[in-house]
């Protein structure tokens, strides 16, 4: 198993642009040095708690600042981009980092964020990711077309449509060739028809978790579709991503994870968006509980959603996730604010990466 980090990035929407550049920079040389294998930076243009717009600018700052960890943005909302540019974009970044890139995509799931494209509700954005990777494809692939599909349009030059003179083409495909760039797509509900699209294309899934029910059925769906192209699953490929905080013994944990900005971010901003997305459910069912999830506190956090004690304890949470749910082949922590008081969180990931996943039993 190895450990990724999820920068989505879950900031105070008080903290300044440089701030989050910053900080930015900070987790991704502390994941880097601690052993985690994948960074992944989100992308919103709207919202104040998740305020990183242009991702590519924090992995292009990180990477020489780094030695080992990929990066990606997770991920690129293809309806706000221009296919063709977008291709040519991380094709080039893929080159500057030499292999340590992949590549997240997504429709784009905020309202907000849709308003501020032109776009009345999120509804229509899935149709228009799937024409944009297309396209997106197909300029990878170096060879000469001319598309105009429903939403974008796109092309590559070739010997006929060159100028009166010869234009030597830049080659900004994928470092390593496609074939090389990992594709991922995250999934939010139970039996997930973005997992289901990435299955049948051979791309990576990634688990947002709400619950060991759902978390299964992000994998089966997965597989399903990756078994109907004739692709061969794995879930050393499957990623899940957890709230993850770890002291010496639980009641340290749990005291830090309560005072950290894991815990201002559920209080203030992400308990409407579970409740949104219908997340709780499965969570309580976890738990064996019969509650609303209006009655859902902290303690019910620290308890049951959060993976939060000592090294042996998150050890055992992890073993029992793996156990009830089928299985993972990386853990991605959730990144949360703690520029205020940095320590007991950079702690909190070294011994995830050194102490805990390193002796998890995997079957």
């Amino acid at each position: 198993m190895k450990c990724g980090f999820f920068h989505t990035p879950y900031n105070l929407p008080t903290r300044t642009a440089r701030q989050m550049f910053d900080w930015s920079l900070k987790l991704a040389q502390v994941c880097d040095e601690a052993g985690f294998a994948d960074f992944m930076i989100g992308e919103h243009s709207t919202l104040a708690w998740e305020n990183i717009p242009c991702p590519e600018i924090i992995i292009g700052a990180a990477a020489p600042l780094t030695k080992n960890i990929r990066f990606a943005p997770m991920a690129h909302l293809l309806p706000y981009h221009n296919p063709a540019s977008l291709a040519i974009q991380v094709g080039w970044l893929s080159q500057i980092l030499e292999g340590r890139y992949f590549l997240g995509v997504a429709p784009g799931g905020h309202h907000t964020d849709a308003i501020l494209h032109g776009f009345e509700g999120i509804g229509p954005l899935q149709e228009q990711m799937f024409e944009a990777l297309e396209l997106m494809e197909k300029i990878w692939a170096r060879e000469p077309f001319m598309e105009k599909g429903k939403f974008f349009q796109a092309g590559f030059p070739g010997p006929d449509t060159m100028p009166e003179y010869d234009v030597e083409i830049a080659d900004n495909s994928p470092w390593g060739g496609r074939e090389a760039l990992e594709i991922a797509v995250t999934g939010l509900t139970k039996n997930s028809s973005s997992l289901k699209w990435a299955g049948e294309r051979n791309y990576s899934p990634i688990s947002f978790f709400g619950g060991h029910e759902v978390m299964r059925s992000h994998y089966d769906t997965w597989a399903a579709a990756m078994q109907s192209k004739g692709f061969t699953p794995d879930t050393s490929r499957f990623r899940v991503t957890r709230e993850i905080f770890i002291a010496d013994t639980d009641a340290e944990a749990r005291k830090r994870a309560k005072a950290s900005g894991m815990a201002k971010t559920w209080e203030h901003y992400l308990f409407p968006i579970y409740k949104k997305f219908n997340l709780f459910p499965g969570i309580i069912a976890d738990a064996g509980l019969d509650i609303d999830p209006s009655q859902i506190d902290m303690d019910f956090l620290a308890d049951h959603v959060w993976l939060c004690g000592s090294p042996e304890t998150v050890k055992g949470k992890i073993e029992n996730m793996i156990e009830r749910s089928g299985g993972c082949g990386q853990i991605i922590v959730n990144s949360h604010d703690n520029i205020d008081n940095p320590e007991p969180y950079f702690e909190s990931l070294q011994r995830l990466a050194q102490e805990v996943v390193p002796n998890v039993k995997t079957s």
